[in-house]
């Protein structure tokens, strides 16, 4: 019964009799379950495995002189090259090597070549891969087993349970013609050992009395009619991908990949913006708790600042360093033995005032600079105005000193 499409599903595309495919789906106990008939393949949503009618196909089995699996896709791609079937270009992807059995070093495996005419309507992105459609039937055993596949009659010819050789039948009916072609496959197969005598023939689907009887007449086969069975899905999946679909595929993981470095450009430039937010955030919680400490430390620094303050305003009374005399004693300390004399040392509000003579400018600029390299009078900025020449060629200075503590008034 027809339903609804499980997206979560397996689902699967086979071609029935006429232009129609049918759409079935597989649930996880693997049990193949009818949707619904559709009018092109590309109807259906989601990816899919496609069966893949054997018009498109071409099947090649031969025993090979050869026990070793690693090799026996190389020994048939040999023998397809030889056979003119296969070009030595041809990709991996066209070709599907199976092998059937293996006895006495011998090994009889099975090509299945895509055909180059591939139809447009299978070669879309959705499309997860195709299955050559006799690999997707519990064949019978050792028999020829006919269905109908877009109006072509297609036969697969088993060795046990196994499909040795697929191909679609010259008439659409089964004809006379039909029926010798059947016969020259089965002694073709049976000569060259491929099959082992063939035990009957079974038809799937709508087929006449009359075609039943044609073939048992020709071939001296029993023949058996049935409906065409629900699909399985292989154990061992085909390696068959056609270049259009491939390079779809190709394209489709080119987007993936393009999307996915977009998406983790924007990850990272979305992380990169929330932590450029945390940091100014943390930031801005470490400068509101700078200010409250600031605050808080307000009352205990103005009332440093005030005490240094007062500590300045008294310094003068309580410095030594300070005293007139102490000054007095350092300035004339710095006398030469002649030529340079003191007459006047004041001190008004704190600035200190030296006045006096010398012989000559020059004595007076080096009596100007040994103050300033006094290390007990750096605690005053000194400053000399340019000496005064007097007519009997003496020099008359003044040098101040500004103190770099609190100033009296």
């Amino acid at each position: 019964m027809a339903g609804k499409i499980d997206k979560s599903h397996t689902h699967f595309l086979r071609a029935v009799d006429g232009n129609e495919w049918e759409l079935w789906s597989f649930s996880e106990n693997k049990n193949a379950q009818f949707v619904r008939r559709l009018s092109t393949p590309s109807e259906v949503p989601g990816e899919l495995v496609v069966s893949l009618p054997a018009e498109y196909t071409f099947t090649f089995p031969a025993w090979l002189a050869s026990s070793d699996g690693a090799v026996i896709p190389e020994i048939l791609h040999l023998q397809l090259e030889k056979r003119g079937l296969l070009s030595k270009n041809s990709g991996d992807s066209v070709v599907d090597y199976r092998v059937i059995e293996s006895r006495d070093n011998r090994t009889l495996a099975i090509a299945t070549i895509l055909q180059p005419e591939f139809p447009k309507e299978l070669a879309f992105e959705r499309v997860k891969r195709f299955e050559p459609s006799a690999y997707t039937f519990a064949l019978p055993q050792d028999r020829l087993v006919i269905w109908r596949e877009q109006g072509h009659l297609t036969v697969a010819a088993t060795r046990g349970r196994d499909a040795v050789t697929v191909q679609v039948l010259g008439d659409s009916e089964l004809s006379e013609t039909a029926a010798l072609e059947l016969k020259c496959i089965a002694f073709q197969l049976e000569s060259q050992l491929l099959c082992e005598r063939f035990l009957g023939i079974t038809l799937w689907g709508e087929f006449t009395v009359e075609e039943s009887e044609r073939l048992q007449r020709h071939l001296g086969l029993k023949v058996t009619r049935d409906a065409v069975p629900p699909p399985n899905l292989p154990q061992i999946r085909s390696k068959l991908l056609p270049p259009e679909v491939s390079s779809l595929h190709e394209r489709r993981r080119r987007r993936r990949r393009i999307r996915s470095g977009i998406g983790w450009l924007a990850a990272c430039y979305v992380l990169g913006v929330l932590g450029l937010i945390g940091y100014i955030y943390w930031q801005r919680q470490v400068a509101n708790a700078l200010r409250r400490h600031i605050y808080e430390q307000t009352p205990t620094v103005a009332a440093i600042q005030g005490t240094a303050e007062r500590w300045r305003q008294v310094e003068w009374a309580v410095n030594p360093k300070l005293y007139p005399v102490e000054l007095l004693y350092q300035v004339a300390g710095l006398l030469p033995h002649d030529g340079l004399r003191l007459t006047a040392f004041e001190i008004q509000n704190g600035k200190v005032v030296i006045r006096g003579e010398a012989s000559t400018s020059p004595a007076v600029f080096k009596f100007a600079e040994d103050i300033k390299a006094k290390s007990d009078l750096q605690m005053f900025n000194w400053q000399m105005a340019s000496p005064i020449l007097r007519p009997d060629g003496r020099a008359e200075f003044t040098i101040e000193g500004d103190p770099k503590i609190a100033k009296i008034n």
